[in-house]
C-alpha cells in the first residue's frame, strides 16, 4: 500500500504482472538458475518489486519463513516444499489468484482496493 501512496496510478493489472514476474523468478532459482533480481521499466512496478524483494530479505534474515522448509506439516500440491525459492513462488502464484479475483469481483482496482480495506 506504501507503493500504491507513492505512485497512485499503480493498478492490479501492475500487481499482477509483478506476481506474475516474481513467480518466474523464484521459479527459476528453485531449478537453480543464477539471474539478477527482476526489474520493470514502469517506475511503479519498479518500486513495488524492490519493495517486496526488501520485505523477504528481512524475512529471511530472520528465518521467519525456514519452518515451512521440508516439514511433514506444511505441504504445497502434497508435495514437502523443497526450499525457500518453491514457498515463494507457490506464494506469488497465489497472490496472483487474488488479484485476479479481486478485479473480477469489483472491478479494475478491486485487489488494492480489498488491500487497502484490510489495512489500518
Amino acid at each position: 500500500m506504501n507503493t500504491k501512496k507513492e505512485f497512485p496510478k499503480l493498478n492490479d493489472r501492475d500487481v499482477e504482472l509483478t506476481y506474475d514476474q516474481l513467480k518466474a523468478f523464484f521459479q527459476k532459482l528453485a531449478k537453480g538458475k543464477e539471474l539478477d533480481e527482476p526489474e520493470s521499466t514502469n517506475p511503479a512496478r519498479h518500486a513495488l518489486i524492490d519493495a517486496i524483494l526488501e520485505v523477504l530479505d528481512m524475512r529471511e534474515e530472520m528465518a521467519a519463513d525456514e519452518a515451512y522448509i521440508l516439514n511433514e506439516n506444511y505441504r504445497f500440491g502434497g508435495n514437502l516444499i523443497p526450499n525457500i525459492e518453491v514457498f515463494y513462488s507457490s506464494g506469488f502464484n497465489y497472490l496472483r489468484r487474488s488479484v485476479r479475483f479481486w478485479r473480477k469481483e469489483r472491478g479494475q482496482n478491486g485487489y488494492l482496493k480489498f488491500l487497502s480495506e484490510q489495512m489500518p
